[in-house]
């Protein structure tokens, strides 16, 4: 089927709320076409320029990833960006039972690892077809710190909370399960962008620091026994900024980055840094 118009279309996961619907707000505002998908129902749709297609289900159903994409195709024609927002947040502590942190971890396994690899995998053969396109995974910035893989300066962020002292790669002492799930989305962009540079279609890591969303809310309620205070709040990044980013890495176009693990930090200005210089243009792994 041939698309309605030229516009871009974008599908975006979790985006009933949060960042996703941060991403979907401004993407809408740039004129792309949206497909939406969420486990739980979109409010104010009326909100959007254009009303967007929204798909209600869980991205753990293969078969619910391959209506998305088909129903994508058979819509817009075309998949132009995809924004593997979906995630959930687990706690397994170094004394869990085993049976506990097992069950923890398949659950974050098959939100925040299968399902991008899985709807990726759908997408990416209709990118290839059309000769373009860009995949964006929301990572965590347990995996990019500030102070790795490289120690950058605070000269322009005195109010990181690393400013004093380099931050290692990790969330803390009971993220083991859940900083694996986001790991592993390194190995699946390094690799994709490996291999589909020469159909020039990108696809990057977002290596996120605490974002203003009501999960990064429920993580406090649920490590500290208490609500988030307003300084807590304040120190968050807002969601619309971090989506405005997003957008910003996609319009760097055919010739953008790839294969980056795009950092962005609590404390640190709000703009997209420089490309890796391990992501600059190379011959294709064949």
């Amino acid at each position: 089927m041939s698309p309605a118009s030229n516009r871009p279309v974008a599908v975006v996961t979790g985006a009933a709320a949060g960042l996703g619907r941060a991403v979907a707000t401004v993407l809408d505002e740039a004129g792309f076409h949206l497909v939406l998908v969420d486990v739980n129902p979109l409010s104010h749709p009326e909100a959007f320029t254009e009303s967007p297609t929204f798909l209600m289900g869980d991205v753990i159903d293969d078969d619910f990833l391959r209506r998305t994409v088909r129903n994508t195709i058979d819509r817009h024609g075309r998949i132009d960006l995809l924004v593997n927002n979906a995630g959930r947040v687990g706690y397994t502590s170094i004394d869990s039972p085993l049976d506990a942190a097992l069950h923890t971890f398949e659950e974050l396994w098959r939100v925040n690892t299968r399902a991008p690899y899985v709807l990726g995998r759908l997408v990416i053969p209709h990118m290839i077809e059309q000769g373009s396109g860009h995949i964006v995974n929301v990572s965590t910035d347990h995996v990019h710190t500030c102070g790795f893989p490289i120690a950058l300066h605070h000269d322009d962020s005195p109010d990181c909370p690393w400013s004093t002292a380099p931050r290692r790669p990790l969330g803390g002492v009971a993220f083991d399960a859940y900083d694996a799930s986001k790991w592993a989305l390194n190995g699946i962009t390094q690799v994709w962008s490996a291999a589909l540079r020469r159909h020039s279609i990108r696809v990057n890591n977002l290596c996120l620091g605490a974002t203003d969303t009501d999960m990064v809310r429920g993580a406090i309620r649920d490590l500290a026994g208490r609500e988030p205070t307003a300084s807590e709040i304040a120190s968050w990044m807002p969601a619309i900024d971090v989506a405005r980013l997003i957008l910003e890495l996609h319009d760097e176009g055919p010739h953008g980055r790839t294969g980056d693990n795009v950092g962005v930090w609590v404390g640190h200005p709000m703009h997209l840094p420089d490309a890796h210089p391990v992501t600059s243009p190379r011959p294709d792994l064949r």
